[in-house]
């Protein structure tokens, strides 16, 4: 009788142990296909976004030629060539120096230097002569520019 008992235990211990197996197997069968559906999940959006990605880099070459094209056709629009013939066609002639009248105006600002933080003297700063050839009005324009940035002081504008 003990024998069978111990029989009957050992079935039912083996049947346990079946349906435990089962229930593991089961359980990973589950959690594998899990797993795969997120990784399928995954892909798929990160193959969206690279798409996604490579229409905008594509928009950016686009932009980028758009822009290259029209700084093109603005520097030929600012050629001095063309800005001579358009000013010949609308009836501007050339300045010679001898036609160009300097204009004093009376009580016009003039710029304040401090000498004494009581007083402050008036002075007139002298204007350049014309600049005769497009080098020269160039480099008259730079220098103006940038003496104050080699003085080491800063500009207003």
């Amino acid at each position: 009788m003990m024998a069978r008992q111990t029989r009957e235990q050992l079935k039912r211990l083996n049947a346990l142990t079946e349906a435990q197996a089962a229930l593991g197997w089961g359980v990973i069968l589950v959690l594998a296909a899990l797993l795969g559906t997120i990784y399928v999940s995954q892909a798929s959006r990160i193959a969206s976004v690279g798409r996604r990605v490579q229409i905008l880099q594509n928009e950016l070459t686009e932009l980028k030629r758009q822009n290259n094209d029209l700084e093109r056709d603005i520097a030929a629009a600012q050629a001095l060539d063309r800005l001579q013939a358009e000013a010949v066609r609308l009836g501007f002639v050339e300045a010679d120096p001898e036609d160009i009248e300097y204009i004093i105006v009376p009580d016009y600002p003039a710029e304040l230097i401090e000498t004494d933080p009581l007083e402050i003297v008036p002075t007139v700063t002298a204007v350049p002569p014309p600049a005769e050839t497009v080098r020269e009005a160039i480099w008259l324009y730079l220098s103006d520019r940038f003496s104050d940035f080699i003085k080491g002081e800063a500009r207003e504008q």
